[in-house]
């Protein structure tokens, strides 16, 4: 009856429903141990949890342990998965951080629901934090959408018959041209040409056999050749992928976030602040960019105490503008 009792305890304790701020707090706190390299192969270590669990008890003030955590990033991954595999690199769509949802015209929407009828939930369900979400997920999910193995698009290009596709890449001529010129290299015996063959018919020495064995090693040396060009190609993408990825980072320092006054009031009314003073502090940050940048550099759960810093402590607030 005891052991009874405590099971039901222990299942009210562990259920909880999440609300934004905490999830907020949370994926913040993933971003973060990210940063400090306490995920490994995709997966956060024991520390990350350890350290998020702590993290989240004393800015929420509840008896988180890492089943919360680590069910509630299954769910969070979940979302963010089956968006970003129907929305990535489509044209037309952008993710508005205002509304939480996804945003195209509606002829956009029309055409990209009858392609894809998956999508038709997201013109009407938002997805908070997808900006946040996508610098945790989107290159996992990036890996495990990725192109088949070169032996397979090898295998592939061969069975076609075609010398210029191969799922997408077009190879450049000269790929053909070392197939045809491979002949000298697969063997002894020729193939002889129709005016050999009609002026020496009794003196040909290729069998049957011969030749099927001579197109195995031309189908051979054809996937070798497709082999070796698409190694450089995945090379010359991942220098552009790396140049693209510094790019952003140099971008990024130089060009930090500018937030808009609605994000501002929406933070205001996201972190408790009072109604009697939630202008006040609204007309204190927007009047200048330099205490909006301080005020959500703060970690979500400081937010509040920070803003009444500056707001009543003009000799520290002084310093920002």
């Amino acid at each position: 009856m005891g052991n009874k009792s405590k099971k039901n305890y222990v299942a009210r304790r562990d259920v909880f429903k999440w609300t934004e701020r905490m999830d907020d707090a949370f994926i913040n706190a993933l971003i973060r141990q990210q940063r400090l390299g306490n995920r490994v192969d995709r997966v956060f270590t024991t520390a990350a949890y350890d350290n998020m669990v702590r993290e989240l008890r004393e800015n929420i003030g509840m008896p988180f342990e890492k089943d919360h955590l680590k069910n509630r990033l299954k769910t969070l991954k979940n979302n963010f998965k089956e968006c970003f595999d129907i929305f990535n690199g489509a044209n037309g769509f952008v993710w508005s951080p205002e509304n939480k949802m996804w945003v195209a015209k509606p002829e956009t929407w029309k055409a990209f629901v009858k392609a894809k009828p998956n999508a038709k939930k997201w013109m009407t369900t938002p997805i908070a934090h997808y900006d946040e979400l996508s610098l945790l997920f989107a290159k996992d999910r990036t890996k495990s959408n990725g192109a088949n193995t070169t032996k397979e698009k090898a295998d592939q290009w061969v069975g076609s018959g075609s010398p210029y596709l191969l799922d997408g890449f077009n190879l450049p001529n000269e790929v053909t041209l070392n197939l045809e010129d491979s002949n000298e290299m697969n063997g002894t015996c020729q193939l002889a040409t129709p005016v050999e063959a009609n002026s020496q018919a009794d003196s040909q020495g290729c069998s049957h056999s011969a030749t099927s064995l001579k197109g195995k090693k031309r189908k051979a040396s054809s996937v070798d050749a497709v082999e070796r060009e698409l190694r450089g190609i995945k090379d010359a993408i991942k220098e552009v992928a790396r140049a693209i990825r510094e790019g952003n980072l140099i971008a990024e320092r130089g060009h930090p976030r500018v937030y808009s006054e609605q994000e501002v009031f929406s933070e205001l009314v996201r972190i408790g602040v009072e109604t009697h003073l939630r202008y006040k502090a609204y007309t204190f940050l927007v009047a200048n960019s330099g205490r909006v940048r301080a005020f959500f550099g703060c970690p979500p759960g400081e937010r509040r105490e920070f803003l009444l810093h500056m707001m009543y402590s003009p000799d520290d607030s002084s310093t920002l503008d």
